[in-house]
């Protein structure tokens, strides 16, 4: 415990400093030319797709997150007089045309159309880091808008791909063939076609290739704690809050998975101990953020922070926490607006329930299957308590927050293909004997 302790002050502390170094150094990045990229291309990130012939087409560019991203981009080229570098990597503002709603796509284009900032009012958005600035700002010196959308979307592809061909290499199969599953009930072409939601998906991919290539020094050096620590240090930096438990719970199915199996006692104090290093590098680096804005600038960011915190927390319209956790996750479930959907549950209630029969037929341990299957269920459920806690904001962003309901199902597949190989395992041992 000291030993992680000592791991996790020297993490935060290290990477609180480096973020903020780095977000200082990509704010004294000359504006002119990242503006005049984001004006070329700004007609194509405002297309909503109603004259769109092509159905598929349409549907992606009416539910693509344009919102969030036509924030990000004012933040790439914003430029406040009289303040300093790091001044605008702590405050992070914008000018928006209304005052007491944010229109973002609106103020955008007034900002690019050249709108005087004595009509605008200025916001700022200090609570969060916006880490994804110190990648973002640089490349659109070099690429417009449109250009850098094709090469994120090229870049996720390929992290994609190389995640399954490792997996394939290392003979998960299993979690190959999960990993699909899960993803399908996370939308992933809506999430390649914005830069919001895609960051968690990069986090996520790097996070489980990490594993598959370096998990076995990490479990000989005992390290999983500090590398699920460092999991949440960098979604707390890079993410704006969208979908941040995903980076969680798919390196953890991986990793359950993969890697022997212990006693029941033992597999869920390892999995509490990785889902609290988790949560403590994600909220002690989120934290941070609001120490170091009001220690240095005095911006009341804690205050700030602390009353949304509270108010993204607090249970959905005056009912009682569990009544409105249960209605939320319905209100998540109602994203899933096909019926294949409701079909991709049943048949994954089939593949669960027939690779149980199985491995029960072939004669695995129950003692052994429990041991298997309550940690995956653990995972599984962690979505919906994310949802119960953190309600009001999953209410308010359903739209988005849903995609966390892929951890329950590719836990509940990783579950059934690891109880089919139970079931081959037993029934090859059976006929030795």
């Amino acid at each position: 415990m000291l030993k992680w302790l000592k791991h996790t002050v020297v993490l935060l502390v290290g990477s609180a400093l480096l973020g903020t170094l780095l977000l200082v150094l990509v704010f004294l990045i000359p504006t002119d030319r990242i503006r005049e990229h984001v004006r070329v291309s700004s007609d194509k990130m405002m297309v909503t797709g109603e004259n769109e012939t092509d159905a598929f087409r349409r549907y992606v560019l009416q539910n693509r997150e344009s919102y969030t991203d036509s924030i990000i981009m004012q933040y790439t080229f914003e430029t406040i007089e009289g303040k300093s570098a790091y001044e605008h990597a702590m405050w992070n503002y914008h000018y928006d045309i209304e005052e007491e709603i944010w229109a973002a796509e609106e103020s955008l284009q007034a900002v690019l159309a050249g709108e005087s900032p004595e009509n605008m009012h200025l916001r700022e958005y200090s609570r969060y880091w916006h880490g994804y600035l110190i990648f973002i700002k640089p490349l659109m010196l070099l690429f417009n808008w449109d250009q850098l959308a094709w090469q994120c979307f090229g870049l996720l592809i390929f992290l994609l791909l190389f995640t399954f061909y490792a997996l394939y290499s290392q003979k998960l199969s299993g979690v190959a063939a999960a990993m699909v599953c899960g993803l399908f009930f996370m939308k992933p072409v809506l999430m390649t076609a914005s830069f919001t939601m895609s960051v968690c998906f990069y986090i996520t991919l790097i996070a489980m290739l990490f594993l598959v290539k370096k998990g076995k020094d990490l479990d000989e050096k005992k390290w999983f704690p500090e590398f699920f620590l460092c999991i949440g240090i960098l979604t707390a930096y890079f993410d704006f809050l969208t979908y941040p438990v995903v980076t969680l719970g798919f390196p953890l199915c991986l990793l359950f998975y993969s890697f022997r199996r212990e006693k029941l006692w033992r597999e869920i104090r390892r999995l509490i101990s990785y889902c609290v290093s988790w949560g403590v590098g994600y909220a002690g680096m989120w934290a941070s953020k609001w120490i170091i804005a009001d220690i240095t600038l005095h911006t009341g960011t804690i205050r700030d922070a602390v009353w949304n915190v509270i108010g993204r927390t607090e249970a959905i319209g005056g009912r009682h926490r569990m009544n409105g956790g249960f209605y939320v996750i319905g209100l998540n479930f109602q994203e899933y607006e096909f019926a294949i959907y409701k079909y991709a549950v049943v048949a994954l209630a089939i593949l669960v329930a027939a690779a149980l029969v199985s491995a029960l037929l072939c004669r695995v341990p129950v003692k052994e299957l429990a041991e298997t299957a309550i940690p995956f269920i653990i995972i599984g459920i962690i979505p919906f308590a994310w949802i119960v806690v953190v309600q009001h904001h999953s209410a308010l962003h359903a739209r988005f927050t849903f995609r966390i309901l892929g951890i329950a199902a590719f836990a509940m597949a990783c579950l059934a293909f690891k109880m089919l190989e139970l079931a081959k395992v037993a029934k090859k041992s059976k006929n030795k004997l």
